[in-house]
């Protein structure tokens, strides 16, 4: 089983969190997660995190500033994602969705409507939620 290890940050800001969708060509496209990536060889999670933030939706965070939040082992078929998420309070810039996907804040404090949403978002989103 091919394993990939990735990193998500869950922005929040007002009791929302920022979600998106998976861009089109990658697996699950248009499914909603958070936004992150593979760590590439090298890199720190936070590293990773704060390139990925910058690469996705254009925003600049600090590694001081990403906090771990959970450790999450999905199985999607024939491969495993073994997800580190963190949670970022402060960056500088205005999410946008650079790869073509859509974003979206989701209220904490209402039920997530978005589908598809994929199963690691939602283990998240219960986490943040309780």
């Amino acid at each position: 089983m091919e394993q990939v290890i990735a990193v998500a940050g869950v922005l929040i800001k007002d009791n929302h969190v920022l979600m998106a969708t998976r861009p089109e060509g990658k697996s699950h496209a248009g499914s909603w997660e958070f936004p992150g990536g593979k760590i590439e060889t090298g890199e720190t999670l936070n590293e990773a995190l704060v390139r990925e933030l910058a690469e996705e939706i254009g925003v600049v965070a600090k590694v001081e500033d990403c906090k771990d939040l959970t450790y999450i082992v999905q199985n999607y078929g024939s491969k495993q994602v073994k997800l580190h998420v963190m949670l970022v309070k402060r960056w500088v810039g205005e999410p946008s969705g650079n790869e073509g996907q859509k974003l979206y804040w989701q209220d904490l404090n209402t039920k997530c409507e978005l589908q598809p949403l994929l199963l690691t978002t939602q283990r998240i989103l219960d986490l943040l939620i309780i």
